[in-house]
């Protein structure tokens, strides 16, 4: 691949950043305050999903500064045979999750628009998503453009027709750190959990690491913007389902219909890096078979309405995948510095994802944060500090 500036590679940062799915996640966070979200929460939230797309999207840029290579060249350097596998594993799942909540989303606001069965939506939408993701990669850049300017649309429309009637962000320095405030963190973080590990696809090629701060801008702020503007939301109308609020007397055709479009970019980035993952897991499947697959079993989850289901599944997200991407991007920067290459060992991260999914199960608050501190702790371990 050549050289590329991040106006070349922004579609899809900017398609994750600005997916209705903040919306989403931002209704819930207020639902579970029962009002404005702390502003400490989306502070440190957004500071370590800045770190963990920072940390793996530098394995990308051009050599010397990065491998420049998507994480499917990159990784048997970096991780052994059977981790590989389970990773591959693991990323193909939370694709088909990712897939079936935003085509989930998007179906049920082209369902109410079009005034059709629950299940016709999600079929509908999930048949064009394939579509287009068996075309070729410039077509479906250009069409994930296109749908992006109308998620866009969708956060300006919302802040229009539906304006918050408090402030939907509590700046209040003085009061504790409470459970859901964690909770908050760890949510944000789970948002961005699968992009990260696979930022090296998005960032590939990169010419400058100026270029790869804006992209992580164009995803980390969009989001924070999505998620105080879904907390407006359910601050005026008491609901985190943003397709029935959207559905109400007034406002239903706009509504829907930018949400139904909305999704569009960031469907498509689940068939293209799930089709990645299960050829990771099994090389011998076809690009085509692995990319209906993911948008087969996502749409079974779409049609089932996984969209209803976020906070519980980026809580699980974010237990499971960023504790592989502290000790990957930091032998990744070693290898910068002149250091021997050496994999990483799965004691690094592995340990910690199952102490933090294990967690999460159990309903421990904040578990995939003390996931996340395991695993910079054996990082550390294994990368002692050395005066330069």
């Amino acid at each position: 691949m050549g050289v590329r500036r991040w106006t070349g590679a922004a579609g899809a940062w900017l398609g994750i950043g600005t997916a209705p799915a903040a919306l989403v996640l931002g209704a819930a966070m207020a639902a579970r305050h029962g009002g404005a979200v702390p502003l400490a929460g989306l502070l440190v939230g957004a500071a370590l999903m800045a770190g963990l797309l920072w940390g793996q999207g530098r394995i990308g840029l051009r050599p010397p500064r990065g491998d420049g290579r998507p994480l499917t060249g990159v990784l048997p350097a970096y991780v052994r045979r059977v981790p590989r596998a389970v990773l591959a594993g693991v990323l193909a799942a939370s694709m088909i999750g990712w897939n079936g909540f935003n085509v989930g989303l998007g179906g049920a606001s082209l369902s109410a628009l079009a005034q059709l069965p629950g299940w016709a939506g999600p079929v509908l939408l999930e048949a064009l998503v394939l579509a287009v993701s068996l075309r070729s990669v410039r077509f479906g850049n250009r069409v994930a453009v296109a749908t992006t300017l109308s998620a866009v649309a969708l956060v300006g429309w919302c802040l229009v027709a539906l304006p918050p009637p408090t402030a939907p962000v509590r700046v209040d320095v003085s009061a504790p750190v409470t459970g859901a405030t964690w909770a908050d963190v760890a949510a944000l973080v789970g948002y961005v959990a699968v992009f990260a590990v696979r930022a090296p696809d998005f960032s590939v090629g990169l010419a400058r690491r100026r270029d790869l701060a804006w992209c992580v801008g164009l995803l980390v702020v969009p989001t924070l913007l999505g998620v105080v503007v879904g907390a407006g939301l359910w601050s005026r109308t008491g609901s985190a389902d943003v397709v029935a609020v959207l559905a109400t007397a007034g406002v239903a055709g706009w509504g829907n219909l930018l949400v139904a479009v909305g999704v569009f970019a960031a469907a498509l980035t689940t068939t293209y890096s799930g089709g990645l993952a299960v050829r990771g897991l099994a090389p011998r499947v076809p690009p085509a078979v692995a990319t209906a697959a993911v948008a087969g079993l996502g749409g079974l989850l779409a049609v089932a309405r996984f969209d209803r289901s976020l906070l519980s599944w980026l809580t699980l997200l974010a237990a499971a995948l960023p504790a592989l991407v502290v000790p990957m991007a930091v032998e990744a920067a070693a290898r910068r510095r002149g250091r021997a290459s050496r994999p990483v060992p799965a004691w690094c991260w592995v340990p910690a994802a199952v102490v933090a999914v294990v967690a999460t199960v159990a309903g421990v608050t904040g578990a995939p944060l003390f996931g996340l501190a395991l695993a910079v702790l054996l990082t550390l371990v294994r990368h002692p500090y050395r005066r330069r």
